[in-house]
């Protein structure tokens, strides 16, 4: 009983560990010949018709993690990641921070790829949040069933193309690779 206790808080003070901290901001690389972080500028800049409103930009924080015994999941660092869409990509070493642009219900989903030594490659995505709904939904839970009638009622009749998006931290969680244990080398006679 004792052991299943001390279990127990190990895993609920895992979930309150300090993140580690990051030193530095990666910034993206356009591959649209862009040389801002608006990754449409070239194309707006051309006229084209159709191209998403830039709507700032935010910093993305990529993080590794695996699951350790008696410990639940815990943060690692040092891990390689890639974080890339059509129009961008970015190489970081985690705990990251990333510079990403956003463009509202336009941003792109993001495809992260991390590997470290030891770990199998985990290839993960991070979609984009409209946090006005989310908040207005959120909130409307609050007032039971009606309320969330309410609030799909007042959403619905809403201008949501100007609503604020984020991405949430992009957040990894990689395997260890399984240690075989060696086989002995057999040994031919001379004959």
């Amino acid at each position: 009983m004792a052991r299943a206790i001390t279990i127990f808080l190990l895993l609920s003070l895992a979930g309150c560990a300090k993140p580690m901290d990051i030193a530095s901001v990666t910034q993206i690389k356009p591959n649209t010949g862009s040389s801002s972080i608006d990754v449409y500028e070239p194309h707006r800049r051309r006229g084209q018709k159709g191209i998403p409103d830039y709507a700032g930009d935010q910093f993305l924080e990529v993080r590794t993690y695996t699951y350790k015994q008696d410990e639940g999941r815990v943060e690692i660092g040092n891990a390689s990641c890639e974080i890339s869409t059509a129009h961008y990509s970015a190489k970081m070493t985690t705990p990251a921070r990333v510079r990403v642009p956003l463009y509202r219900g336009s941003s792109s989903i993001l495809g992260v790829v991390c590997e470290k030594e030891g770990y199998r490659k985990k290839h993960g995505s991070v979609a984009p949040i409209d946090i006005v709904r989310r908040q207005r939904f959120a909130h409307s839970t609050q007032g039971g069933l009606i309320g969330v009638a309410v609030v799909a009622v007042i959403d619905a009749a809403s201008d949501n193309t100007k609503n604020e998006w984020r991405y949430p931290v992009a957040r990894i969680t990689l395997d260890p690779v399984s240690k075989k244990p060696k086989q002995r080398a057999r040994t031919n006679p001379i004959n």
